[in-house]
């Protein structure tokens, strides 16, 4: 998996739905928000660093896997 990435995919990662991910952003907790392209948000790593905050999900595992895709995309 690589950044960007979809809604799907962070609520994914993040354990979380969709839905829920659409809501922190249409609530402005997500700031600034994913862009939208061709219909569709794309989350980079300050988004999902943002969301996991919010969500309370942000420990040391989540780190590890966030830095793991971080590399991937240096790659």
């Amino acid at each position: 998996m690589r950044y960007p990435l979809t809604t799907g995919q962070a609520a994914t990662l993040l354990s979380t739905t969709e839905p829920r991910l659409a809501d922190l952003v249409r609530k402005g907790r997500i700031a600034p928000p994913p862009e939208i392209v061709a219909g569709r948000r794309l989350w980079h790593l300050e988004h999902v660093l943002q969301a996991a905050d919010v969500l309370g999900v942000l420990d040391g595992h989540l780190h590890a896997r966030l830095a793991e895709l971080e590399v991937n995309r240096a790659s």
